[in-house]
């Protein structure tokens, strides 16, 4: 079974994705490290040289291409389902997990770690403050939290890696059964 792992940026897709596709034997594939390894760019670079569209772009074509496995876990970007031919196409071709982390644990998780994130730094690429992160991450969180909230599932990810690696094994056993 394809599983695709949505979710908000810092939510755990990354960090849960290969530990649940080792225990459900299967690949696992980060979206966001194939457009990096595709377009031979960090996303932060993509962004900046070519836009935002190209970036949207490139993700909705290598998304596509997941199809071509039967059996993998998907880690995708955490706007990559707000296209609504990219949510209709992981919704018709695999199961969509929607990990969902409160505001504070994405706060405390982006500020635990040296990944660029483009959504939330000013104009001149520096960081936001933390307040300022919070009232974009909120804007953001209202904006998507429909696409979320379609996937076939929602999980909790404020829980530790492990639980939540058994939660997603438990829902594709379910759904394979």
């Amino acid at each position: 079974m394809r599983v695709y792992l949505t979710g908000f940026m810092a939510s755990g897709k990354s960090t849960v994705g290969p530990e649940a596709a080792a225990r459900l034997g299967q690949p696992f594939l980060d979206l966001d490290r194939l457009i990096t390894a595709h377009a031979g760019r960090s996303i932060p670079t993509l962004f900046a040289e070519d836009g935002g569209d190209r970036f949207r772009e490139l993700e909705s074509n290598l998304l596509r291409r997941t199809a071509t496995t039967d059996d993998l876990v998907v880690a995708l970007g955490g706007g990559a389902l707000v296209d609504d031919g990219n949510r209709a196409f992981a919704k018709d071709h695999g199961l969509v997990l929607y990990l969902e982390a409160p505001v504070d644990t994405v706060l405390d998780r982006v500020a635990g770690d040296d990944t660029r994130r483009p959504l939330l730094e000013d104009d001149t690429g520096s960081p936001l403050s933390r307040a300022e992160q919070r009232t974009r991450i909120e804007e953001m969180l209202d904006t998507r939290r429909p696409t979320y909230e379609a996937a076939h599932h929602t999980l909790d990810a404020d829980r530790p890696v492990e639980e939540v690696v058994a939660r997603i094994v438990e829902v594709v056993s379910g759904q394979a059964a």
